[in-house]
């Protein structure tokens, strides 16, 4: 009986009593211990910074994922000249899968009105270089996961930009 003790149920209490420390401890992620902290506005604005910035174009894509191209997008561009400066713009978008293409479809009337709205409101010199395009891309990133979902948007790619 004494083996039984020494052998069995003394390690068994000792496992049960290290289980309730590191519980009461919270040692054990998702179990007890301290809530999360709550995130200062710096950290709330960096989340949705990075949130509301497209990844990078050269990101490998996820398997399954597939590709589809809104209808390409001509806008007058804000301009103090005399003559009209207009917009060229393709965008390509990539999906997690054929289901989400779907639901593209289905709100593309209501991507190509944000989208025209947003790019009518740059002047011809907002789109200059790097930081123009990159632009574009980011803004064109945040309205799809706005109208599409979060979860329905792998990645954008401008396809074709020409300012004339």
């Amino acid at each position: 009986m004494k083996k039984l003790l020494l052998f069995v149920l003394l390690p068994l209490l000792l496992l049960i009593g290290a289980g309730a420390g590191a519980f009461v401890a919270g040692l054990i992620p998702g179990f007890g211990g301290q809530p999360e902290p709550e995130l200062t506005a710096e950290q709330k604005a960096e989340m949705e910074r990075i949130a509301n910035t497209a990844p990078s174009p050269a990101k490998p894509s996820p398997e399954g994922a597939v590709f589809h191209t809104l209808d390409e997008f001509v806008v007058n561009l804000r301009s103090n000249t005399g003559y009209p400066v207009f917009l060229l713009l393709s965008l390509t978008v990539e999906l997690p899968n054929e289901g989400a293409v779907v639901a593209v479809q289905a709100q593309e009337p209501r991507i190509r009105d944000a989208l025209i709205v947003y790019l009518s409101s740059l002047t011809p010199q907002q789109l200059n270089g790097y930081d123009g395009v990159q632009n574009v891309r980011n803004n064109a990133w945040r309205l799809l996961r706005e109208l599409v979902g979060p979860d329905s948007i792998v990645n954008v790619q401008i396809a074709k930009l020409t300012v004339k």
